[in-house]
């Protein structure tokens, strides 16, 4: 029997390139696509060709045309979204013949939307207190509070730490406000197929790009965290890559907020990854090891570099029989420089400003 066609979105992140190692080193032939012209995975000897899709956030519908033609093209067996692409996947997966790995929209909007996230899962998950800014009325104790857009990611715009009033907001509808717990930060990253657990990594984010993604991951065991996720990717029967923000404080475990989309914790299940979608029986990271964005690492964090720590880690582009992403992943950084200020934002927008997902509003 012949290994499938796997068709892998958002080539930009460096979790797609680990996919794509992982699916190709089990015999699958891989197609990767994105918007952008040089995502780091492009240059990946792992895969059959990649492909450029339009800009999803502008024009939704020519990219769901443009992914359709290339799952008739290649005879795609599974589409695997690794970025805030998957959302718009999700609005149109019930159309293509192909295992789409994403739950329908309705829940992929409201684990992503942080209040909806709060309101309808505390049932099953310990979410603080999480309400929104529009009826936040305790402003004298407004320190006690994180203040997120209900549609954000890598921390940005965050609001921690400051005494603030309801005149900091002019869209107050779409902001929320919630308890402060202080503690240990960790990471989940799970793969689910029906409401089977398929993959899992729980991870600290030990150094970071400013307040925004990790760049450092460092393997966690608490069986607990485990526990609590199990319970809910079962009881909500999901099916994709379901990741979580948690905060330990002392015995207490609290889920900050979801992304039903791929995170980082793939670099920890590295060569299973492929396995976690296409095998049977759960695969769970190695606690021993911890993996690094080198090249990242040295600009935002270049004395740590010379630790022991991080100078034993595992950088998650560089690999010796696929060099090429390493060596001209300066190409990527150049794109994304120029679109920054081509559109005048930072440069950590720049990694999802035309996938990124804010509810059906834009």
């Amino acid at each position: 029997m012949n290994e499938p066609f796997i068709l892998i979105l958002g080539a930009r992140a460096p979790i797609a390139l680990e996919l794509a190692r992982s699916f190709h080193q089990r015999g699958c032939t891989v197609i990767l696509a994105d918007s952008l012209r040089f995502p780091v995975s492009r240059f990946t000897n792992t895969i059959q060709r990649y492909e450029r899709l339009p800009k999803v956030r502008r024009d939704a519908q020519s990219y769901i045309t443009a992914v359709s033609a290339l799952i008739e093209r290649y005879q795609i067996d599974h589409l695997i979204p690794t970025c805030e692409e998957a959302f718009y996947v999700a609005q149109f997966k019930e159309h293509w013949k192909c295992k789409v790995w994403t739950p329908d929209i309705a829940l992929m909007d409201a684990l992503h939307n942080k209040e909806t996230f709060a309101s309808e899962f505390s049932k099953f998950l310990n979410i603080p207190e999480t309400i929104s800014a529009e009826t936040f009325s305790d402003w004298s104790h407004s320190k006690d509070f994180v203040f997120k857009p209900k549609y954000s990611r890598f921390g940005s715009r965050t609001i921690i730490n400051k005494s603030i009033t309801a005149q900091q907001f002019s869209e107050p509808q779409k902001w929320i406000a919630q308890k402060k717990v202080v503690g240990k930060e960790v990471c989940v990253y799970s793969i689910w197929n029906d409401g089977t657990l398929t993959g899992y990594s729980c991870y600290s984010p030990t150094f970071r790009a400013g307040m925004g993604s990790g760049i450092f991951f460092e393997p966690v065991d608490h069986p607990q965290i485990k526990e609590q996720v199990q319970r809910f990717g079962e009881a909500i029967r999901f099916t994709g890559q379901l990741s979580f923000d948690v905060m330990v404080s002392g015995d207490a475990i609290w889920l900050l907020e979801c992304n039903p989309r791929g995170m980082s914790g793939a670099h920890l299940l590295n060569d299973q990854l492929a396995n976690c979608f296409l095998g049977t029986g759960e695969k769970e990271s190695d606690k021993s090891g911890c993996y690094k964005l080198s090249s990242v690492m040295w600009f935002t964090h270049p004395l740590k570099c010379f630790t022991k720590k991080v100078r034993k880690a595992t950088d998650v582009v560089f690999r010796i029989n696929d060099p090429l992403p390493a060596l001209l992943q300066w190409l990527s950084v150049l794109e994304l420089v120029f679109i920054k200020f081509s559109k005048g934002i930072s440069l950590l927008e720049t990694t999802t400003f035309d996938i990124e997902w804010n509810g059906h509003e834009d």
